[in-house]
């Protein structure tokens, strides 16, 4: 075999190599499908957030009366009639004229707070990095800052993780989601 056969050999071994523009092609088709899963996840996201419940008495309401003045009355759902609904807020309830109602807002629930979880985050490494730095004493003395930190880096690490779910735990939100007077079941309890 002379140097061109053998050449014709390698280069016949480096068939493999060529074939690598498929390879794009199938990252393409991933991508492709993988917009399409999340506009198709959009899409049903949309469609649920749109489907208000219809809501029955016990529910969690914001109600934001524009007359006489604009004022703002959180309270569970009593009962609706024709010209009045009905919120109760512990021992007394209130009745508000269906059109006095500018806005009317339903309890989705709480969720973690953000913000709380930030300070949590905050005050957790502060908290964490000290206990860590008072634990980190070396053979020389050294108070916090020794030849080994792992246990100042620890410490934060830790009370960062238990500040920042403290925190948003602690510090959550309620979620309004508007809803329309005709999806509150008429009648009362």
């Amino acid at each position: 075999m002379g140097a061109t056969g053998r050449h014709a050999a390698a280069r016949g071994a480096a068939q493999p190599h060529r074939a690598g523009p498929a390879r794009p092609r199938t990252i393409r088709a991933a991508l492709r499908a993988l917009r399409l899963l999340l506009a198709l996840l959009a899409l049903a996201t949309t469609a649920r957030a749109q489907e208000a419940p219809r809501l029955g008495p016990g529910t969690r309401l914001r109600v934001t009366v524009v007359r006489p003045s604009a004022q703002v009355y959180t309270g569970t759902f009593g009962t609706r009639t024709d010209t009045t609904l009905v919120l109760s807020g512990g021992a007394s309830s209130r009745s508000i004229p269906l059109s006095s109602i500018g806005r009317l807002e339903w309890s989705a629930g709480r969720k973690p707070g953000i913000l709380g979880g930030v300070l949590g985050l905050v005050v957790g490494v502060a908290a964490g990095g000290a206990a860590g730095c008072a634990a980190n004493r070396d053979s020389y003395g050294v108070f916090c800052g020794g030849q080994d930190d792992t246990k100042v880096v620890v410490g934060a690490a830790l009370g960062g993780l238990a500040g920042a779910t403290a925190g948003a735990l602690l510090l959550r939100r309620e979620r309004w989601r508007p809803v329309e007077l005709g999806r509150l079941q008429p009648g009362g309890r």
